[in-house]
C-alpha cells in the first residue's frame, strides 16, 4: 500500500447537502449545499471508485470490505491551494483617512472570479488570547483550567467584511507564521445554483399540487465573460491503495453527480515549508489550524486533552495522536459554529446518526509543556488530530474518522505579546 495523490474535477454542479432537515414539512423544503464535501463524502467516493477499478463484488463484500485510508479534501482554485478562512482572523474595511498599516491589503475580485469596482483597502485583525485581570471573569467552558477568551489585538467597532471565505496558501502561510498576509484576495465559496422542482405523483406521474421544493447545487466551473477568464475549482486528496493508478469517473455527493479523478505526482501534495519548520523548532507557543472538519468526542474539544494539575493549577494537557512525544497545554480556541455530518449506511440500510464536527478553519492555541514542537512539522503536517479508539472507547472501527481524513491539521506559531 502506498499513498497516491489524486485530483477530483466535478463535471456536473455538485450537491453536498448540509445537516438541515429536508422533507415535506414546512420550512424544510430546501436542500442547502455546503461549498466543500465532507471528508467522509470524499473518502466514500474514492473508495467506491477504487473498488470498481478492482472489480469488487459489492454485494459479496458488503460487510467485510477493507477500506482505504484517505486524506482530504483540500480545495484548489485554478490549481492553487485555497483554505477556509482561519477563525482567528477578522477582516474589516479600513476607514477613510486612516493611515495604511502593515495589515492593509487591496481588495481583489470575488473568488478571484468576478471583477468589482475599486474598494477601500481592508485590515486583517488577529484574535489572540486575552489574560483576564483582577476582578474580570467569564463563563467559558474550562475556565477553571486557565482557558482564556479571545479578543481583537486592535480596537475596531466596524462590522466585519464578508466574502473572504477562503484564503490562498500564500496568505495562510504568512498567517501561520504570525505575520499579516501580504495580499488577501476576496475568495468566496463556489457559486450556488438554486433550482426549483415539483414533486411527482407516483400513481399518475403528474406533478403534485403545491409541492414545490428547492435544491441548491455548487458550480465548480465559472466563466467570467467580462474579464474573459475561466475559474475552475477542484478537490485534492490522498488515498492509500495498492493500485498502480487511480483514475476514472464516478458519482460524487448527493444524486451521484458526475466527477472525474486523475492521479498526480505526490509532489503536488502540500508540504510544510522550511520557514514554518524553522519557526516551530524551539518555540513555546503553537497554533493548530484545522484544514478539514474534525470529529472529537467532546464536541469542540479534542479528546486527547485531559484535565491535569500542574504547579497547583488545573490545565488541559495532552499530545496529538501523531506526535505523542510533544505535550501541549490548551490556552484558547477559535471555533466557528459546529458542522453536522451524517450519511446513509449500506450495512444497516438506513441513515447514519448525526455527528457534530469542529469545522475547518478552527484554530487552537497551545503552549508547549514538553518536547520539541518541530516534530509537529515533521509528523503532524496534514495528519489527522481527530479522536480515535483511545478516546471514543470503540476498539473496532474506532479510527474511522482519522482514516477518512477528518481533522487534518496545519501548524503555526503565535505571539502572546499581541494579546487582545
Amino acid at each position: 500500500m502506498s499513498w497516491k495523490t489524486v485530483r477530483i474535477y466535478p463535471i456536473d454542479s455538485m450537491l453536498f447537502r448540509d445537516g438541515r432537515p429536508f422533507g415535506m414539512e414546512l420550512g424544510a423544503q430546501a436542500a442547502v449545499s455546503m461549498p466543500i464535501p465532507t471528508p467522509s463524502t470524499t473518502a466514500g467516493f474514492l473508495r467506491t471508485l477504487i473498488g470498481n477499478l478492482k472489480g469488487v463484488d459489492w454485494e459479496a463484500v458488503r460487510n467485510g470490505y477493507s477500506e482505504e485510508c484517505v486524506k482530504g479534501p483540500l480545495l484548489q482554485l485554478n490549481e492553487q491551494y485555497v483554505f477556509p478562512a482561519p477563525a482567528d482572523a477578522v477582516v474589516f474595511r479600513q476607514k477613510r483617512g486612516q493611515q495604511p498599516c502593515s495589515q492593509s491589503h487591496e481588495a481583489s475580485s470575488e473568488g478571484e472570479a468576478q471583477a468589482t469596482p475599486a474598494e477601500e483597502p481592508i485590515e486583517v485583525v488577529p484574535l489572540r488570547p486575552y489574560i483576564l485581570k483582577g476582578g474580570q471573569g467569564c463563563c467559558m467552558p474550562h475556565y477553571d483550567c486557565g482557558l482564556q477568551p479571545l479578543m481583537l489585538t486592535s480596537p475596531n467597532r466596524d462590522k466585519p467584511v464578508s466574502g473572504y471565505d477562503f484564503w490562498d496558501w500564500d496568505a495562510l502561510r504568512g498567517w501561520l507564521l504570525d505575520k499579516p498576509p501580504g495580499k488577501l484576495h476576496k475568495i468566496s465559496s463556489p457559486p450556488a445554483e438554486r433550482r426549483v422542482h415539483v414533486a411527482i405523483n407516483e400513481a399518475t406521474l403528474t406533478s403534485e399540487e403545491s409541492l414545490l421544493y428547492t435544491v441548491e447545487y455548487r458550480s465548480y466551473e465559472l466563466h467570467d465573460m467580462k474579464q474573459q477568464r475561466a475559474y475552475c475549482w477542484s478537490i485534492l486528496a490522498q488515498v492509500s491503495t495498492d493500485l498502480s493508478r487511480v483514475q476514472g469517473a464516478g458519482g460524487l455527493g448527493g444524486e451521484r453527480r458526475l466527477a472525474y479523478v486523475e492521479q498526480l505526482d505526490n509532489s503536488a501534495w502540500l508540504t510544510c515549508p522550511d520557514e514554518l519548520k524553522n519557526a516551530l523548532k524551539g518555540t513555546k507557543r503553537v497554533r493548530m489550524y484545522l484544514a478539514t472538519p474534525a470529529l472529537f468526542t467532546c464536541g469542540w474539544e479534542p479528546g486527547w486533552l485531559k484535565k491535569e494539575q500542574r504547579n497547583g493549577n488545573c490545565a488541559l494537557i495532552g499530545s496529538p495522536p501523531c506526535a505523542p512525544e510533544v505535550e501541549l497545554k490548551l490556552v484558547a480556541a477559535a471555533v466557528p459554529r459546529r458542522l453536522a455530518v451524517s450519511g446513509w449506511s449500506l450495512k444497516k440500510v438506513g441513515p447514519k446518526p448525526v455527528k457534530w464536527c469542529a469545522p475547518a478553519g478552527s484554530v487552537y492555541f497551545f503552549e508547549v509543556v514538553e518536547g520539541d514542537p518541530g516534530v509537529l512539522a515533521e509528523k503532524c503536517w496534514l495528519e489527522s488530530v481527530s479522536d480515535g479508539k483511545e478516546q471514543n472507547g470503540r476498539a473496532e472501527n474506532g479510527d474511522r474518522a482519522r482514516e477518512a481524513g477528518f481533522g487534518l491539521a496545519l501548524w503555526g506559531v503565535w505571539n502572546c505579546d499581541e494579546g487582545g
